[in-house]
Order: C-alpha cells, then sequence, then structure tokens
C-alpha cells in the first residue's frame, strides 16, 4: 500500500529515493553559482564602488537625494571584503548587522538544493512585520539631520 508520503513510479520506487538523492545537475549549479559569487566577489574587492563606474547607481537617491535602506551596500561589501569593519558599518550598518543572517540563509538553501533535501524556514508573519519596520526606520532615519553618521557619505 502507498501511503501519502510516497508515490510509485513506474519501476516501483518511491519519489522519496529521489528527493534523498538529489538530482544530477545540482551539484554543478552550486558550483557555478559558487563560482560566480567569488567572480563578484573578486571584482568588488578589486574595483572601489565609489570610484570606479561600472556599479548601478540607487535611482532613489539619483532622483530625489535620499538614501534608501540598501545604500551604501556595495561599499559597505568592499569595505568587508578587505577587512574594515568600522569602515563597512559608517556605509550600511543595518547591512553590516544583518549580513550573518542573510549569509545564514543563504548557506541553508545552497545545502538544500545541493543536497536535494527540502529547506524548512519557520518564518513567523511577526517577524517578517519587525524586519520590515526596522527597514523602514532605518531608511527614514538615515535621512534626518541628526543621525547624518548613518547616511554613507
Amino acid at each position: 500500500m502507498i501511503g501519502s508520503t510516497q508515490q510509485a513510479g513506474a519501476d516501483g520506487a518511491g519519489k522519496d529515493s529521489v528527493a534523498r538523492q538529489g538530482l544530477p545537475g545540482r551539484p554543478l549549479a552550486c558550483a557555478l553559482l559558487g563560482l560566480l559569487a567569488a567572480v563578484g566577489a573578486f571584482i568588488l574587492f578589486r574595483f572601489e564602488p565609489g570610484r570606479a563606474g561600472i556599479y548601478p547607481v540607487c535611482l532613489l537617491h539619483r532622483v530625489t537625494g535620499l538614501w534608501c535602506p540598501g545604500c551604501g551596500a556595495l561599499r559597505a561589501t568592499h569595505q568587508l571584503l578587505h577587512g574594515h569593519i568600522l569602515a563597512a558599518l559608517h556605509f550600511n550598518a543595518l547591512y553590516v548587522i544583518l549580513l550573518p543572517l542573510l549569509a545564514w540563509f543563504g548557506l541553508r538553501s545552497l545545502m538544500g538544493i545541493a543536497t536535494g533535501r527540502p529547506v524548512h524556514f519557520e518564518i513567523r508573519p511577526w517577524w517578517l512585520w519587525c524586519g520590515l519596520a526596522a527597514l523602514v526606520c532605518f531608511g527614514v532615519v538615515r535621512n534626518l539631520p541628526f543621525a547624518a553618521a548613518l547616511a554613507p557619505r
């Protein structure tokens, strides 16, 4: 008898065995993604975002002159790649503080893709609301005159 978690295929094998083995192209895709990330990190390490004209500019800042919550993230990453944590905090403090969490989510997802195992993140709605509120507050506060230290100048 076939349960709700396993379905028999034409050869009698269930889908569970395929999910545990992973797909043949997944390790290659993960390796290519890792290579792409390494090349991007090398370019960001080598060419400073404030001086090289190869990086995109923030459309919100260009049009309004306001700093969005993501402004300075490329410059912060450049500083982090050079080991300058305090300089990175100057460019985008929220990004630098959240980077370990973002890296954990990304690596956990990548491991799930590579192994073929489903990755479950239990994200409660109030976490998303708190994160959105923090993002909006950071974006507003960094544009106020008394918080000029949060602006990536």
